[in-house]
């Protein structure tokens, strides 16, 4: 049975994981401390020239959150007037504005003020932004939808004010079954991918996603913990079993919403700039209208995942660990345009 993941129940009763509780509180660590802060002592500047989206993004976050709140119309406004004269620890701003579009003012936020998170939001395809996103070293692009997802914006606020980034629950509002597989062997990938499909809701499968496991999958094992080279496949030995530190650690999570799968690997060698570099060569077109990056050994299995999946969600601590976190909705009803969503500490 080596040659089989290994699959292990989270709890005891009904391996049921509890809600998040809604917290005025946002709780973090760093260099191996613990700290809390409570939301009113954050302050988020939300920028965007549409006075009834910014207004209801704004209340949201106050009101709902908890968080102390600023407005800005463009980005000249928010540059000049508001982030040199007051505490600012995240922009949240559109990217289509008169004056100064988002981009641009990320680009000098980041410049001028590297302490505070950035985060863009867009009705419109992310991936048209992508090359500008590589410029700027932009990992979050937040998309409306309708309805509006303020579930899904809180967790990506709080993703980056506190640093703790890794863990599909952090997903979840609602009571979630939870299962854990362990995957060890090189040469079981497929059966992998099968066994983690069995474990959700089979109503509530796209028909896609074991294609995504499985690239996903060869990704953690070969490249994020065996360091292979993707123009060498064909001489990849397949027969190998991981120790149980080495082992890629898949979670399994599923409410009356949405499921979700969190890919783990111990390699920690992706980079944010990678990624973003091997999307925009997806997307991107030559002279013929082909993929500029048709023919890449690197990026075909985000791709692929981004393609297929409703949300994908990618976190990196250099050197320690890399998750992959794929999201579906039962009944799509966030629809539309895919945000992009990709933490690096």
């Amino acid at each position: 049975m080596s040659g089989l993941p290994l699959v292990h129940d989270n709890d005891t009763e009904n391996n049921r994981m509890a809600a998040p509780t809604c917290s005025n509180t946002l709780a973090g660590s760093i260099f191996g401390g613990n700290w809390m802060i409570a939301k009113s002592d954050v302050t988020v500047l939300v920028v965007d020239d549409e006075p009834e989206i910014r207004s209801l993004i704004a209340d949201y976050l106050s009101d709902e959150e908890g968080y102390k709140v600023l407005e800005a119309e463009n980005g000249r406004d928010a540059l000049d007037n508001i982030i040199p004269n007051c505490k600012v620890d995240l922009v949240l701003s559109d990217i289509n504005m008169p004056v100064m579009k988002g981009f641009d003012l990320l680009n000098e936020v980041r410049r001028h003020y590297p302490y505070i998170k950035r985060v863009l939001i867009t009705a419109y395809n992310v991936e048209d932004y992508l090359e500008l996103a590589l410029k700027h070293d932009v990992g979050n692009i937040f998309v409306k939808t309708t309805p509006f997802n303020f579930a899904e914006l809180s967790a990506c606020l709080e993703c980056l004010l506190t640093g703790n980034i890794f863990g599909a629950e952090r997903y979840f509002d609602s009571p979630a079954q939870r299962r854990s597989v362990m995957v060890k062997r090189g040469d079981c990938v497929a059966e992998s991918a099968a066994r983690i499909i069995a474990l959700l809701p089979q109503t509530t499968i796209p028909s896609k996603l074991e294609l995504v496991l499985i690239e996903l999958l060869t990704n953690a094992v070969f490249y994020g913990v065996r360091n292979e080279r993707p123009d060498r496949k064909e001489g990849w030995n397949h027969d190998f079993e991981l120790s149980d530190e080495e082992a890629v650690q898949v979670s399994v999570m599923w409410d009356a919403e949405k499921h979700a799968v969190s890919i783990v690997d111990t390699g920690g060698k992706l980079k944010k700039r990678d990624v973003l570099y091997w999307l925009n060569r997806q997307v991107s077109r030559d002279e013929q209208g082909m993929p500029v990056g048709l023919f890449d050994s690197h990026g075909r299995g985000l791709f692929i995942a981004r393609k297929y999946i409703d949300r994908m969600i990618i976190n990196i601590d250099r050197a320690r660990k890399t998750e992959l976190i794929v999201v579906n909705y039962h009944d799509k009803s966030f629809e539309g345009y895919k945000p992009l969503y990709i933490n690096e500490l």
